[in-house]
């Protein structure tokens, strides 16, 4: 007997029918047809309906068309025949996330929100209060600007181009970098000098005492002049002057110019 796999035709069971035979007999709904149709359905279900109909019992003397089952791969055909019969329906995929899925709870979401909106607010009330202060200090200093380039006898503009000064530049945190603009040479006793009263400055400015720290160390001066780049720092320990750092011009434009040159390169 050549037992092959079948689907019945009329409510889409998996069969077991003899190909050799004419008929084949459904055992589920006791449907009976030609054992080729059955054959034909399980190799290309695509297309094909199942009306379910109630079929008329069978006399027990009559010839049964029943084959013994063969369970080779049932599992994956009895798959492939669900596809084609739930073709249309949506089946839902046990195993694949979806946006829904991972969506946080309304509490959750409102604590994610509450906490965000708290850290904006503490930020924002550090920073605007200290971005404040910064520049209520800046205005005190830069109005002294001009007692620093007399007190060293220093060439430096102190001329305003729409509300920004062109001969000198303050900026940092905490007001602590200077630089000025010289039309003519100048010396290493100037720049020092000039470090000295803009220390002085900040000093009043922001209350500090000459004895501590902090009227010196991170206090930087830099001086441009026809005859070089000079630049003096506070001491760490804040003690006063580190030493004066000077760059003639021929090394300022050579640094200036490899500078351009490696940039140009990459």
């Amino acid at each position: 007997m050549a037992t092959e796999q079948g689907i019945c035709k009329n409510c889409g069971s998996l069969l077991m029918v003899d190909s050799r035979d004419e008929l084949c007999e459904c055992v589920f709904c006791d449907c009976v047809f030609p054992s080729a149709e059955a054959i034909e359905i399980f190799n290309n279900p695509d297309g094909v309906e199942f009306p379910n109909l109630p079929q008329p019992k069978r006399d027990t003397k009559v010839q049964r068309h029943v084959a013994t089952p063969v369970f080779e791969d049932v599992v994956e055909k009895a798959v492939k025949v669900d596809k084609a019969v739930n073709k249309d329906a949506k089946v839902e995929k046990l195993f694949e996330i979806s946006p829904d899925d991972i969506k946080a709870p309304a509490k959750v979401k409102r604590i994610t929100y509450i906490v965000t909106a708290a850290c904006i607010l503490l930020i924002l009330g550090i920073s605007i209060p200290l971005s404040v202060i910064r520049h209520r200090h800046a205005s005190g200093i830069e109005d002294n600007i001009p007692r620093c380039i007399d007190d060293a006898k220093l060439d430096v503009s102190t001329d305003a181009d729409d509300g920004y000064a062109t001969g000198y530049k303050l900026w940092g945190q905490n007001n602590n970098n200077l630089a000025l603009v010289s039309f003519s040479d100048v010396e290493k006793e100037q720049v020092v000098t000039a470090f000295n009263s803009f220390c002085a400055i900040r000093g009043e400015e922001y209350g500090y005492a000459d004895d501590e720290a902090r009227y010196y160390k991170g206090v930087v001066l830099t001086v441009y002049a026809p005859n070089g780049k000079f630049t003096v720092e506070g001491t760490a320990d804040g003690a006063g002057v580190d030493q004066v750092e000077f760059v003639a011009p021929e090394e300022t434009e050579a640094s200036e110019s490899a500078t351009g040159e490696t940039s140009a390169e990459k």
